[in-house]
């Protein structure tokens, strides 16, 4: 039999380089079924016999048969293939977004290619003009050296969506965080605490500032709105990275640095930050409480666990891939932006690890914490909330509460998190005995 390969979805007669190209027929003959068959198989699509599905995939497996991206965009116009491109990798945040916009893109049978930038002008400007071969149908790019104006001003005609933090857009579409109102919810909380010697740990060096300004406009907004004698500083950083959140922190702490809250601008600065304050012998969260941004794995596993503003990075992913599949179905349509919902989870950094209520985040996982039925009960018996009151609100039923109360059956963090959330607008902080503060 002669070697064969992958390629046609067509005919399967095409020679390329000598041998004998297979296509899409080919399948269809070797299965016993039609070509459309064939499609339906390869696209996943749910009207197809189990014993015709296998039987077609058995026939894809012996000839060895792919689709022909070539073939598929001179039928369609598209290639079925996008493109997420973002500065690096090793960073959680956008390992975690990307992870998450291919989840949402295979829903509609799309391929994403990740593209790491690497920090690079060059790279991103690549990226901007859709790269030097088309071979996307739309890219998602967050850049971290162009501005969205500059990313148009690439741009040719293949749909771009800006991920992250642009406090410019530059007329393209975005999807992000909302960092000034995420920066009030951090101040607020720190406020919440006592805290009033605030620094931010960073302001991003360089001609465009983007999230660090937007994060430093919101925590100046939160102290403006409280009305305290709250301070704010600022230190420099020039990359979100564990290694320049130690030096910098260290260094300003090192130089007589008396702040009791350290703003983080991403959890990979406040760990590095955490690791220098316990090198200096400051105590967290006793001398100063500690925060970062986006929830990144390893931040609950610090020491002691890091408080952080959580984006929602499913919604993010989601948000992204609606955005760009309306750029490319409608390319005149005038840009959007959308804005994805994040929430305060407070860990040990701000609160101690024997705390376990906070005025604005009811429940949070400790590393030292309450079996979930006694802090349940405990929660409930300060809101003065019966059992039944308290089953009614979250739409469960009275003996459900009591078999958690007396620790029968462990509810899941979600049902937790929903049953301490009925109770936290009667939480209040300095009500606690002293021991719980």
């Amino acid at each position: 039999m002669p070697e064969q390969v992958s390629g046609s979805e067509g005919a399967s007669d095409d020679p390329v380089g000598g041998r004998r190209v297979v296509g899409i027929k080919d399948v269809a003959a070797r299965a016993g079924v039609s070509w459309k068959t064939v499609t339906n198989v390869i696209h996943g699509r749910p009207n197809v016999a189990a014993i015709t599905r296998r039987n077609v995939e058995r026939a894809i497996i012996d000839l060895g048969y792919r689709p022909s991206l070539a073939g598929r965009q001179l039928r369609r116009g598209r290639t079925g293939l996008l493109a997420v491109s973002v500065p690096d990798l090793a960073t959680p945040y956008f390992t975690e977004l990307a992870r998450a916009i291919v989840r949402r893109a295979r829903a509609d049978d799309y391929t994403v290619l990740i593209d790491e930038t690497g920090h690079s002008v060059t790279r991103e400007s690549v990226a901007a003009r859709g790269y030097t071969v088309r071979f996307t149908d739309g890219v998602l790019l967050s850049p971290s050296r162009l501005s969205g104006t500059e990313v148009a001003a690439l741009q040719t005609d293949t749909p771009i969506v800006l991920l992250g933090e642009q406090a410019e857009p530059g007329g393209l579409d975005y999807v992000g965080i909302d960092n000034v109102a995420s920066a009030r919810d951090a101040a607020r909380h720190m406020l919440t605490l006592g805290r009033r010697r605030f620094v931010f740990l960073g302001a991003e060096i360089g001609p465009h500032r983007k999230a660090s300004a937007l994060r430093i406009a919101g925590l100046q907004a939160a102290l403006a709105e409280a009305g305290t004698d709250a301070s704010l500083d600022y230190i420099e950083t020039s990359e979100y990275t564990r290694s320049e959140g130690f030096a910098r922190a260290r260094e300003a702490f090192a130089e007589g640095g008396r702040w009791d809250a350290l703003i983080c601008a991403s959890d990979m600065v406040a760990i590095g930050a955490l690791h220098a304050l316990a090198s200096l012998g400051i105590r967290v969260p006793e001398e100063v409480a500690v925060l970062g941004w986006d929830n990144a794995p390893e931040a609950e596993y610090s020491w002691p666990p890091l408080t952080t503003i959580a984006p929602s990075m499913e919604e993010f992913g989601a948000r992204a891939f609606q955005l760009l599949a309306a750029r490319i179905a409608d390319p005149a349509a005038p840009p959007r932006r959308g804005l994805v919902s994040h929430h305060l989870l407070v860990r040990a950094s701000t609160l101690g690890s024997t705390a376990r209520f906070n005025p604005a985040v009811p429940y949070q996982i400790w590393h030292e914490r309450p079996e979930p039925g006694e802090l349940i009960k405990e929660a409930r018996q300060r809101a003065g909330i019966t059992q039944r009151a308290l089953a009614e609100a979250v739409g469960t039923s009275q003996g459900m509460i009591a078999r958690y109360e007396a620790g029968a059956v462990s509810p899941t963090v979600r049902s937790l998190e929903r049953i301490l959330t009925a109770m936290g607008s009667t939480l209040r902080l300095d009500a606690l005995p002293a021991h719980l503060r």
